[in-house]
Parts: structure tokens; sequence; C-alpha cells
């Protein structure tokens, strides 16, 4: 139905593109890549395989393997524009995900429908098989007062990440852009909104924007709601943004669980996920200096109770559904956080060197720092020795390295390194404490 449903979609788009205002686009990214400790391939998860240091139930093992979307999401859309007068505009984006070694639509969570990730690999995501994934929303937009969107969007975190980020939030690559949860100020399926309401637009200078997330839950106006606010400007070379957002009852999903505070037996059989409030206030800057441009960032993250399920027992999943229509089945959402609250501190930064007109060199880092959530009721050694202790502080920290060769305004070809590792608490959510990913790939746009 879905695979009709594409064609249907791309069709219509084809038929139309004689009209001036609607446009067919779209990008394929694809490359082979080694990772020294991997999964098997998923042919529709987003990143293929795991190409950073990667949550799971088993150790991982050196893979090599074609890999789609290496240094960008490849998709496939459409979009119309209709002028209405000089300064009023109306139109539409409907936009696809894609993995194209399999031409499936990108589904990060099939590989976790069963609880394990035994056979394949699978991840949370905000894409999970949609249609239109990536994006779907109606505008109108005004010259003088902005843009108001509805529908399925990107965030604004996620917005700022793509921006700052030196890598572009590249999967191979960069761990904003494999992990969507910093786009999602905590969980990955809020990095796109749906059911959402966004603003933007410029004065005097001065960027704002706004975005809201209707919860759609009967009697309660809060239940899964979502709301964030941007203010940012650009003087001569110099860009800066400031963020801070909220979910209520947010939810990451997963294959299986660690052991959690107080002692609660990790979930093995059935997916299942963490329910809960976040809480999230970003700081980014860019400056361009001739051929070099330098940007970063920092996000501050905090996870607390959910409004609407915070009694502090598990939550029964048996009728709830994932995004992409999966259900949970037998599984149970925990709540660790309902008595410890859990911070992470993110710090990332680089810059891209514009070597000549065709070739881009890039660096990174990323620094993610989580802090100690047990509320005493284990003792934690000292970082980095307490790698078997989830809730316990711990570090993630990535080094990346890539050239982009462009043959064309449309086309580039591109090759890196990304080197990752993690200590103390967070070491014990991992399959690995130490990861290192090369690829070479490809990619082209129209």
């Amino acid at each position: 139905m879905k695979k009709s449903l594409v064609a249907i979609a791309v069709l219509t788009a084809m038929s139309s593109a004689a009209h001036a205002d609607v446009t067919l686009y779209g990008v394929l990214d694809m490359g082979i890549a080694n990772l020294t400790s991997g999964q098997n391939l998923n042919p529709t998860m987003p990143a293929g395989v795991p190409t950073q240091i990667y949550t799971s139930n088993i150790p991982g093992k050196s893979v090599t393997t074609m890999a789609p979307n290496g240094m960008s999401q490849s998709v496939l859309g459409f979009k119309g524009l209709e002028l209405i007068d000089g300064d009023l505009s109306a139109g539409f984006m409907l936009e696809a995900g894609l993995d194209p070694n399999s031409g499936s639509l990108s589904d990060g969570i099939s590989g976790l429908r069963t609880g394990t990730v035994n056979t394949t690999t699978g991840a949370d995501s905000a894409r999970a098989g949609q249609l239109f994934n990536n994006r779907s929303t109606v505008y109108i937009a005004s010259k003088q007062y902005g843009t108001l969107s509805l529908g399925r969007q990107y965030s604004l975190s996620l917005d700022d990440i793509i921006k700052y980020d030196p890598l572009s939030a590249s999967y191979a690559f960069s761990v904003v852009g494999f992990f969507g949860g910093y786009g999602g100020s905590g969980w990955t399926e809020d990095a796109r909104l749906d059911n959402s309401l966004k603003y933007t637009g410029t004065f005097g200078g001065v960027r704002v924007g706004a975005m809201y997330q209707f919860g759609g839950m009967a009697g309660s106006t809060s239940a899964n709601s979502a709301g964030q606010l941007n203010l940012g400007t650009d003087r001569g070379n110099f860009s800066i943004d400031a963020m801070m957002s909220y979910k209520h009852d947010g939810l990451g999903t997963y294959g299986s669980i660690p052991t959690q505070p107080g002692g609660a037996a990790p979930v093995t059989t059935g997916m299942t996920g963490l329910l809960s409030n976040t809480q999230a206030q970003g700081l980014f800057a860019k400056y361009q200096l001739n051929a070099l441009t330098f940007s970063g960032g920092y996000e501050h993250i905090l996870f607390t109770a959910p409004t609407s399920f915070g009694n502090g027992s598990a939550v029964s999943m048996a009728n709830a559904v994932a995004l992409g229509g999966y259900s949970y089945g037998t599984g149970n959402v925990l709540e660790p956080y309902n008595a410890r609250s859990r911070t992470l501190n993110l710090f990332f930064g680089g810059a891209k060197y514009e070597m000549t007109s065709s070739l881009d060199l890039l660096g990174s880092f990323y620094n993610v720092h989580s802090l100690d959530y047990s509320g005493g009721s284990t003792s934690c050694p000292s970082v980095p020795n307490n790698g078997a202790i989830s809730h316990c502080a711990g570090y993630l920290q990535s080094y990346s390295l890539v050239s982009d060769y462009h043959l064309s305004a449309r086309t580039d070809l591109y090759a890196g390194i990304s080197i990752q590792s993690v200590t103390g608490g967070m070491a014990s959510l991992y399959a690995a404490s130490e990861n290192t990913t090369t690829m070479v790939g490809f990619r082209t746009k129209f």
C-alpha cells in the first residue's frame, strides 16, 4: 500500500512539473562504510548501519558494507508555490526520506519491532516508514510579516543543529546527526513534529521563531504537547541563535532497556520505550573568516517525570502505537525519571575550510556529558570507571574529519573518518566503548 502511494505521489508530481509553480526535487546519497564496531545492515534504517557508537543488546563487530545517507538524508519530494499578490504567497511541501540502496522509505523503528536487534539494526527515529516521513506541510508567507506553516515539520531545534553543526547533521560523521535526540531536544521522535504550528519571521535584523505541537489527547491540552522559541541574528559574518523548548510526555522507543535506577529489571521482550517530559536550552554561533567558517553550539537537556503518567509505576503499552503505526506489544514504558531527573550537556564545534572552489575540508568535535542521576541509590565510582552502571555520570566524545569534492553545483564526492568513545555510565548503554567509522560516498541533487 505504501509503495503504491509513493508511486502515485511521484506520478502526480511529475505530471504537474510542467506547471512553473510545482517542483519535483530530491537528493540521493550512497557510499561504502567500514565500522570497527557495527551491526548488521538494515535496508530501511536512515543510516543503514550504525555509523556512530550504538545502543544495542549485543556486541558490535567489524563490518564493511554499502551504506546510504552518509552526508545527508536521501529524499524525494515535491513542493508548490502560489503567488497571491506582491507580498503574500502560499505553498506546500511533501518530502519522503529514502534509503536508496534498497529503494525503501526510511524506517529506523523497523529493526525494533520484534524487541531485538540480533538480526538487524534498529533505532528510534522520527522516520518510521510514514509516506512523507521528512516533511508534510502547508504554509502562507509574507515578506513583511513572516511565514506560518502547519503539519509535520522540522523542529526549531533541528533547524539550529543543521545550521550550526560543521557537518550539517551528517549521519556518518556527526553525533548530532546520527543521534536525532539533540535535534529533538531530548527524544529523536521529536526532531520532526506532527500536528504542529510553526512561525518564523525577521524584524529589524532579528530572527524570531515559535512552534507548538498539539497533543491531540482527549481531556487534556497539555498531554503530548510541545513548544519551542528561537531568537537569532546575523551581523556581518557572524550569526547567533538561542533556543528553548519543552515536550510533555515525550517517548523514546527501544528494542530493550537496560537496568534502571531503583533496580528495575531490563525489558527485553517486545518493543518498548522511555516516557518523560523534556526541557532544553541551546546557544549556537557561526563566524566566517575568508575561506574559513567556524561554528558550534551548546545544548542543555533535562529529562523529568512525564506530565500525564507520572505515577511512579510502569505504564502499560498494550494499546500504544509508535510512529509509523508500530505497536509496542507486551513491553512496558519504564519511567526512570519520576524520582531522579537526568541531565545531558552537549558541546560541539568545528570548522569548514574552502581549500579551492571545488574542495572543502571539514573538522568537528562532539562532547556529551550525562550527569549522575542515581539519586544516591548506587555508589558511583569516579568517571571513567563506572561503566557498568547506566545512571552514573559518563561521557560520549567524537572527532571527525571529512573532505568534500564538488564535481558540480549538484554533485559531490566525499570521504571521511569519525572516531567515537564512551566512558562512565554512558558506556553501559552502548555495544562498544569505541568505534571508528571510515566512509567514501557520492551525493547528487536534482
